[in-house]
């Protein structure tokens, strides 16, 4: 294993560590490793706060904990403010076959394997190119860097948080038409989501609908920060529409329920789409109004 220079650090290259020393080094982090879910998310293939991706020069990082997906600019701040130190790293590489050589023959590759959901770069004839997944752990604030596999060097636990993140598909991806399990998809407004700088700033708790008095079902617009309350949304909670008129007023589209903000996600509804979708950039969405959702878990009475 090496001490990796990934952000302009001087990190010795020809620094090994003996195979068996792994399993101790992870040890004071076991029990911020978790292996996802049933009906967890898996942030692997963008940046919370940026359009990152692993396609990227600088790769993702994806929490081994909530797993959220960082860009190179964001992992640092997500490090420090929370403490987590594990990180997956996912990279991959766009390789040119050989010129000339039969077959369209690639050069040998460290891993063939394409575990990422992502869509192939369209400006790159597939006939000349071909695609390499690469994942590493990463352990901060050293950037030690651990190639995967491992599978015989590594805690099983660690082995096992791996493959599933790896494995798991994409909460963007569209499910196969004969999958009955429902998914939300990515709203079409996501990454062109205009934002007015209007000041406005949310409070974490005590929130009343601007135009009456209910104190739950109560949702964010995401372009302007009303926060007003709902009536026929898929919770199937009452309220007086407020939320509705005010998109047929404005044509704002997006909005997040509070009271759902953790970590892991919010539930975003689409008016114009009429259904519940995902945010891929709901981090940043909600950072504009001064909501840091690292810091947010439910309450109670949503």
């Amino acid at each position: 294993m090496q001490r990796a220079a990934l952000f302009g650090g001087s990190g010795g290259g020809d620094a090994q560590m003996a195979a068996g020393d792994l399993g101790e080094l992870l040890v004071p982090y076991m029990p911020t490793i978790r292996v996802p879910k049933s009906g967890d998310r898996v942030y692997k293939t963008e940046c919370a706060f940026s359009y990152d991706s692993p396609d990227s020069e600088g790769g993702l990082y994806v929490c081994m904990n909530t797993f959220l997906g960082f860009g190179r600019e964001h992992i640092e701040r997500h490090y420090r403010k929370t403490g987590q130190c594990v990180y997956l790293h996912l990279k991959r590489h766009v390789i040119e076959k050989v010129p000339g050589a039969s077959g369209g023959a690639l050069p040998k590759r460290r891993n063939a394997k394409l575990f990422l959901d992502l869509e192939t770069n369209s400006d790159l004839n597939s006939d000349d190119f071909e695609y390499e997944d690469e994942a590493k752990l990463v352990i901060f604030p050293d950037h030690y860097e651990i190639p995967l596999p491992n599978i015989e060097e590594l805690p099983a636990l660690v082995t096992i948080a791996c493959d599933a993140l790896l494995s798991a598909k994409s909460p963007y991806r569209k499910q196969d038409p004969d999958s009955w399990e429902e998914e939300l998809q990515a709203s079409k407004h996501a990454k062109t989501l205009v934002q007015l700088d209007n000041g406005v700033r949310i409070p974490p708790s005590g929130w009343k609908c601007s135009k009456c008095d209910l104190r739950e079902n109560l949702w964010l617009n995401l372009t302007d920060g009303s926060v007003l309350c709902g009536k026929w949304f898929f919770d199937g909670s009452g309220g007086n529409g407020h939320a509705v008129e005010h998109y047929k007023e404005t044509g704002y589209p997006l909005a997040v329920k509070l009271g759902t903000i953790t970590p892991d996600g919010a539930d975003v509804y689409s008016f114009d789409e009429e259904e519940p979708v995902l945010d891929p950039h709901i981090a940043k969405h909600l950072a504009h109004f001064g909501i840091d959702m690292l810091q947010m878990q439910v309450v109670g009475n949503p």
